[in-house]
């Protein structure tokens, strides 16, 4: 295997229920290409845990029903992605539709399809992707937040972001929108070479866990032990949300 994924969730030490969900798998006729999905329902709304499965279940079913294997041709990528999050998203919605206590309901999604040379992922609301390349942790995936928009006007600074009351505000979720804010995806190719990592995570693990202090474990450690200990991280750090993790390790 030239490329190594591992992901779990972790309940965390506050919250009763997980509304976290993932999803990994290699694609059906294309092995060495992998999709890996990381979904959050978002806090404080009834039935999160609802959404995020109905996002994870849509792209199961695009993976079985071989609607993936189009992308890929890495020209195909992007676009496939952001079909395949538009298809949750209304998902999502038509089950609000149908019943009235998922009425709603939303969630975040995350998702990289990947092969040995290229990532190409699909981003709504404040879940991450991360790359790590010679010993750098870069931020690939931007969140669509209200201190984010603060920050990218000009109006907080960078330091400001992380305390920031409005940081896990959404400007963006999977399953709902407004007439005068439609949903807005944010899709990228991006190139990922042998020894490259990447990570996929809700906001259980960034808010708990700095940068820097992710860096440091990304660079130490691989595979399960890799996992278990940014999990362990979160966890001592308080562990105030769900912990979700999909780590992939490009291995040549």
């Amino acid at each position: 295997m030239t490329i190594q994924i591992v992901a779990n969730t972790n309940v965390g030490k506050v919250r009763k229920n997980n509304e976290d969900n993932f999803f990994v798998s290699a694609l059906n006729n294309f092995p060495q290409s992998h999709l890996l999905v990381v979904s959050d329902g978002v806090g404080g709304r009834d039935y999160g845990e609802v959404a995020s499965q109905t996002t994870v279940d849509v792209f199961k079913s695009l993976i079985d029903e071989h609607k993936l294997d189009v992308a890929f041709d890495i020209g195909m990528r992007e676009a496939m992605m952001e079909m395949s999050a538009r298809r949750a998203h209304m998902a999502i919605a038509e089950k609000g539709k149908q019943e009235t206590k998922y009425q709603g309901m939303s969630c975040t999604l995350i998702a990289a399809l990947i092969d040995e040379e290229q990532i190409g992922f699909v981003n709504v609301g404040d879940s991450r992707l991360y790359h790590f390349s010679n010993n750098t942790l870069t931020q690939l995936s931007e969140d669509q937040t209200v201190a984010q928009a603060l920050f990218k006007d000009g109006r907080i600074k960078a330091e400001d972001l992380r305390a920031h009351p409005d940081r896990n505000v959404l400007q963006f979720s999977l399953g709902v929108e407004a007439i005068n804010s439609p949903l807005e995806v944010q899709t990228q190719i991006s190139p990922w070479k042998k020894g490259d990592k990447i990570l996929l995570c809700s906001d259980g693990l960034t808010d708990m866990v700095a940068d820097n202090e992710i860096a440091v474990l990304m660079g130490r450690e691989t595979g399960e032990e890799l996992l278990i200990q940014l999990i362990t991280k979160a966890l001592t750090a308080g562990g105030k949300d769900n912990i979700t993790i999909a780590i992939a390790e490009n291995n040549g």
